[in-house]
């Protein structure tokens, strides 16, 4: 009979990993331990460098937390401030709205007084002016031939007289006599001088008229509605 032969790595069992660490040389384990631990520290630093980060910001986010309650707290104490200097202007705006209506009121009441006042008076344009006249006995010797009244008479009911503005101003350059301003103590006197004096022949002999003394509103309110008193006349409408 032949004999088959038999190889031994047929027949030994292969060695076990336990076998194979121990033939693993001392200079590889130290090599892997200072790998591991290289790894480790290498990993420990950047867990380290993160969290040192990571408290910067924190850190950063805190200071920033704190500056914006501190922003917050002024807004809030210049919202207050807004709001009280609101309450402040609109009462001061009420008070600034009554003195207006009072100055108003005021003002009418004034120019309502005024007005009354200058019913008393007249106003004379066109009396030539004289050096060191007498104003005042000059328009009542005028009077006495404007109204039936005799000189006493007149003297008892016109209380002042005199010339308005300053002599010889820009307004009297032009040689214009300045207007006299009469003030009647009676005012049906004063009305019949108004009245008369549109006829009377003493102002066409010496170029002199008559009229109302009115404001300066007055005359500016007047002036805008002669042109409509004009037209109601030509259409033979009463219109004064």
């Amino acid at each position: 009979m032949r004999c088959t032969g038999l190889r031994l790595s047929s027949v030994l069992p292969a060695p076990s990993n336990k076998i194979a660490d121990q033939r693993t040389s001392p200079k590889k384990k130290k090599r892997e331990r200072n790998y591991e631990e290289t790894a480790i520290e290498s990993v420990l630093k950047a867990v380290m460098e993160v969290k040192a980060t990571l408290d910067q910001q924190t850190q950063k986010m805190d200071a920033q937390t704190e500056l914006l309650k501190k922003v917050e707290t002024k807004i809030e104490a210049n919202t207050e401030k807004i709001k009280e200097n609101k309450a402040n202007i609109d009462m001061l705006q009420l008070k600034v709205s009554e003195l207006q209506t009072e100055n108003k009121s005021l003002k009418e009441s004034f120019a309502d007084l005024a007005r009354y006042k200058r019913r008393w008076n007249l106003r004379l344009n066109g009396l030539t002016e004289k050096e060191s006249e007498d104003t005042r006995e000059l328009v009542i010797g005028i009077l006495t031939r404007v109204v039936p009244l005799s000189v006493e008479r007149l003297r008892e009911t016109v209380d002042t007289v005199h010339r308005l503005g300053k002599k010889g101003n820009a307004a009297t350059s032009n040689n214009t006599p300045r207007s006299i301003i009469m003030q009647f103590v009676s005012r049906t006197v004063r009305d019949d001088v108004w009245k008369r004096s549109r006829d009377a022949r003493v102002c066409k002999e010496l170029h002199i008229h008559f009229k109302e003394d009115f404001s300066r509103e007055d005359r500016a309110a007047r002036a805008k509605l002669w042109p409509l008193v004009q037209d109601a006349r030509k259409r033979g409408q009463r219109a004064f």
